[in-house]
């Protein structure tokens, strides 16, 4: 594969891997969002828990157990959902660090193909202008006989 050939794939390779964190990342951004209302939510019971279990009538004694049990049921199912996210959440952390390696590497490989060239291109100019110089001092030089 020629240089120019290679250095067109590495950039695209780069352009579709970036693209690749930018969206993991979207995705972190909404797993983090819902773990925030989760969060909110089991704090608002627990809040609601402090507030409301104080017997504060005869009447409210029998409801009190059956308050209990739904908010630790609502507990329970909020702590599943924030499991479920934080392993989704593992998952695309890991995602996150191999694209972001591979990124990397990319980089490094396309620096160094980029480098190769711009040396190249200097030799071939540096070659160009000593034969320009060559043939200039050759002409002056030239018939002197």
């Amino acid at each position: 594969m020629d240089r120019a050939r290679r250095i067109k794939a590495l950039t695209t390779l780069q352009r579709i891997k970036e693209h690749e964190l930018d969206e993991q990342a979207a995705k972190m951004n909404v797993i983090r969002a819902a773990q925030g209302k989760l969060q909110v939510e089991l704090d608002a019971l627990d809040h609601r828990v402090e507030t409301e279990s104080e017997i504060t009538t005869p009447e409210a004694a029998p409801y009190l157990g059956g308050f209990l049990h739904a908010v630790e049921q609502r507990r329970g199912f909020l702590n599943i959902e924030m499991q479920k996210l934080e392993e989704e959440a593992a998952l695309i952390e890991g995602r996150l660090f191999e694209t972001f390696a591979e990124v990397r590497t990319n980089e490094s490989v396309l620096g160094k193909t980029l480098d190769e060239k711009r040396r190249d291109e200097d030799l071939a100019e540096r070659t160009a202008l000593e034969e320009v110089a060559r043939n200039r001092y050759l002409r002056q030089m030239g018939p002197q006989t």
